[in-house]
């Protein structure tokens, strides 16, 4: 339970086998590259930096083929709703398996028709818009029962259609009625707008054109040859056959989830490709080899050889370097913990990651944080339920890496969450008969308990921050002054405590005061250890004073573990009162939803309040008293696993 020891590797081998040694090492999953330049005190004089891959533009243009095809087919398939998708397995591929899958699946030519099937849906929703703006204008002559061209094959009249704006008509039928051999007809009107048939002698032509100009008439030219209602008739048919197109089209997009998955798959693999060729901004290269350098956990380098060997035969040379102290700081770091600590990493990532040669924090968290949160809940039936639900989730739903451990991590938490309700006496706000302490009765004894557990834990840090300056950092007299005088401190003060309260009749509370000043006086000098002139080591030694608030606040910081127990705890009593003043029927019928929903909001606020305030007990209380943190995370050459989940092929065959 620690850090994960790292080395430094550096692999020279032919150009030839570049190819097959990129793969080995993206597919081992465990090597972070650096600059082969880093490697080597001095510049190699036969090495260069390696230049950029010319086929990175074709990768990338493959890629962009395969997403694009990927894009338009994913819409169209059915939508899994949260659980539907959990309950789908997931499914691991290794790099090989991917790149057989990319020499035996033609995905040019799937591309292609997905790439004609978009097309052809673009089209038909264009003519579809068409069609639509045809057939309201259809509508509005279809009463119109003759061909339209005829009126241009009048000799001694003229035929017009046209629209006026339904404000002009009555005036237009009035001007029309004052002119003779004219006809006029009302075809159709909407709400804004009349359309109309003119037929008038040519004699007259120029005095009705002067009547229709003066009510804004607008001529309309007739588009088609046949009757209005006949090309209607077309045109729904038109409609009618493309969208019996569209749905045929869309029902065949809908049944290749199975496509789908190979296009993901072939995404996983030009992906890959690409981080393959990318990587030559880390290597160097002469005449005929290439030289690649990156860190290794070194528990890894045996496996990491044997790879090689598979990949390229014997033909290299790699030699492991270990790290120096003054290479701490560029150090990855890659947390080691057992199945029950691993959990809980997620939260020491979330504050910051230990430096290289540093303590790691988890496994000394995960009992406090557990048992905190179990406190903060404090109800037999929130953590059993908590416990099922995480039990059945893991079993029945496929979750990732990072959610499953997350979901353990709450797993954990339920147990001293039942542990604690059984102590409160306590299952969905209803009290056992027997009880260790009662929310109700015994407020001052949790009170005291929830500050000693504080105690525990912060003395726990300052005991850390001991054993790093004693033992890590060599400084025996600064762990002294500023480790020990605090540890002396804060049990010369339980010595007061005790002395006052419990046996005022004995020398303990003398003693305790000696040695509450003894440790002062050591704060002090601790503090004066971080000055640089004299003034300066005065000034911050008594200014080491001001820690005395912050561990009182620290101590009265825990006392949030009783108040959100007893408030969980109270809160749902209260829903069960609540539901007590029902009438028998209705606690039997409407009190089983309102015990649910009331109490699953209960549920959720209580975990929310624990995961919160837990966290923040660790970070400011914990950490604080020997944590430094800011380390850089492991980022190992392994593919992204954006499309599909990519494992090694070597876990693979363990599995």
């Amino acid at each position: 339970m620690a850090i994960e020891k790292m080395q430094k590797f550096n692999l020279i081998a032919f150009e030839q086998d570049q190819a097959a040694i990129m793969e080995c090492l993206q597919d081992f999953q465990a090597v972070e590259f650096f600059s082969a330049e880093e490697y080597h005190s001095d510049t190699l004089p036969l090495f260069q930096q390696k230049q950029t891959d010319p086929q990175i533009n074709e990768i990338e243009k493959q890629l962009s083929q395969v997403n694009g095809a990927r894009n338009f087919l994913g819409p169209y398939l059915p939508r899994l709703g949260m659980i539907q998708a959990l309950r789908k397995p997931i499914h691991h591929y290794t790099l090989p398996q991917l790149a057989e899958h990319a020499h035996t699946f033609d995905w040019q030519k799937a591309c292609r028709q997905l790439k004609t099937d978009e097309k052809r849906l673009r089209a038909i929703e264009q003519e579809q818009l068409e069609i639509s703006d045809q057939e309201d204008q259809l509508n509005h002559w279809r009463y119109f029962d003759e061909r339209p061209a005829i009126l241009s094959t009048f000799k001694a009249t003229v035929g017009l259609l046209g629209t006026v704006p339904n404000s002009e008509y009555d005036h237009l039928k009035q001007k029309m009625g004052q002119l003779h051999n004219s006809y006029l007809e009302k075809l159709h009107q909407t709400s804004t707008t009349t359309y109309l048939l003119f037929i008038y002698l040519k004699d007259e032509q120029r005095k009705v054109q002067n009547v229709l100009h003066s009510v804004a008439f607008e001529e309309y030219h007739y588009p088609y040859e046949n009757k209005p209602a006949e090309d209607l008739k077309n045109i729904k048919e038109k409609a009618k056959n493309l969208t019996i197109e569209e749905k045929k089209i869309k029902q065949q997009l809908k049944e290749k989830q199975d496509l789908y998955d190979e296009l993901e798959m072939m995404a996983e693999y030009f992906d890959s490709l690409r981080d393959r060729l990318n990587s030559n901004q880390y290597l160097l290269e002469s005449k005929y080899t290439i030289d690649v350098s990156g860190w290794i956990p070194v528990s890894k380098s045996k496996q990491l050889e044997k790879g090689i060997k598979n990949a390229v035969g014997s033909d290299y040379f790699l030699e492991f370097a270990e790290i120096k102290k003054e290479e701490y700081e560029e150090a990855p770091i890659l947390l080691k913990n057992n199945k029950l600590v691993k959990p809980f990493e997620g939260l020491v990532e979330m504050y910051s990651l230990p430096q290289y040669g540093e303590l790691d924090p988890t496994p000394f968290m995960m009992p406090f944080y557990a048992l905190a949160f179990g406190l903060m809940v404090a109800d037999f039936g929130y953590g059993l339920l908590l416990f099922l639900a995480c039990f059945i989730g893991k079993r029945v739903l496929h979750f990732k890496e990072g959610m499953k451990q997350n979901i353990n991590m709450f797993q954990i938490c339920s147990v001293p969450t039942m542990m604690w309700g059984l102590v409160y006496g306590n299952i969905f706000g209803k009290q056992f008969s027997f009880q260790l302490l009662s929310t109700d009765s015994d407020i001052t004894e949790i009170l005291v308990m929830s500050v000693i557990f504080g105690f525990i834990q912060i003395m726990l840090g300052l005991g850390l921050k001991f054993y790093l300056l004693w033992c890590r950092e060599k400084a025996k007299v600064k762990a002294l002054f500023q480790a020990g005088s605090w540890i002396l401190f804060l049990i010369s003060a339980v010595m007061i405590v005790v002395g006052m309260l419990f046996v005022p009749e004995t020398a303990l509370q003398t003693v305790g005061i000696v040695s509450l000043i003894v440790s002062l006086v050591m704060v002090v000098i601790g503090g004066s250890f971080d000055g640089n002139t004299l003034i300066g080591k005065i000034g911050s030694g008594l200014y080491s004073f001001m820690d005395l608030t912050n561990y009182m606040s620290d101590l009265v910081s825990y006392t949030r573990l009783m108040a959100l127990g007893v408030a969980g705890g109270s809160i749902g009593a209260a829903f069960n009162l609540i539901i007590s003043y029902l009438p028998t029927p209705a606690r039997f019928t409407v009190g089983i939803i309102l015990f649910a929903a009331l109490h699953g909001l209960n549920i959720f606020l209580s975990y929310l309040s624990a995961y919160v305030h837990g966290i923040r007990l660790q970070y400011l209380e914990f950490f604080g008293k020997f944590y430094t943190g800011g380390g850089r995370a492991f980022k190992p050459f392994k593919p992204k696993g954006s499309y599909v989940q990519v494992v090694s092929e070597q876990d693979e065959e363990e599995d």
